[in-house]
């Protein structure tokens, strides 16, 4: 076998095993946007118990999800949310400024977040507490099947992230064939 064979081979094994993991992430984390708007028809009510521990959004935005405690046929489930499509951060930082926080989640379905701090004592708070303080109720829809199976107060269109991941997964597939037949 000669060393271009061999080059060829190694690099074909790997773009396969990469379409493979990303065909078979796109099925078993991301397949559920797909089908999250239909099944999920029932509603019931929630109360926000925690935030999340990690930050969504980017790093200024300082975004904790709320956790939804809800219950169905009297079995307690939990679901983090409401998601956003996207999470916009305005910061005005100013020497003489009070520490305030807009939020407002507008017909996109974006987190806008409005902050202004102080340039000394600045305080960031979680943005969601305003919105969703501890202890509120809070709409949750779920699959009357699968109750686990659910989102929060509204659904986030998030199909395309099944559609990037399974057609990159593809796509390595398709590259890796090429590579296999004209190289």
């Amino acid at each position: 076998m000669s060393e271009h064979e061999m080059i060829k081979l190694v690099f074909g094994i790997f773009l396969l095993l990469g379409g493979f993991v990303l065909v078979f992430l796109s099925f078993t984390l991301f397949y559920k946007y797909l089908i999250q708007d239909k099944r999920c028809n029932k509603k019931t009510k929630g109360i926000v118990t925690g935030y999340t521990m990690a930050r969504y959004g980017s790093k200024g935005s300082g975004v904790h999800l709320p956790i939804v405690n809800y219950w169905v046929d009297g079995k307690e489930y939990q679901v983090k949310g409401p998601i956003f499509k996207a999470y916009i951060v305005k910061n005005v930082t100013t020497p003489f400024h009070k520490n305030e926080l807009e939020v407002e989640a507008d017909e996109k379905q974006r987190l806008i977040i409005k902050r202004h701090t102080n340039a000394f004592v600045g305080v960031y708070k979680n943005p969601m507490e305003e919105l969703y303080p501890l202890n509120s109720e809070i709409d949750v829809f779920y699959d009357p099947h699968r109750p686990k199976f659910s989102y929060v107060e509204r659904y986030c269109d998030q199909k395309w992230v099944f559609w990037l991941t399974f057609l990159c997964g593809i796509g390595t597939w398709v590259i890796d064939l090429l590579i296999q037949i004209l190289l």
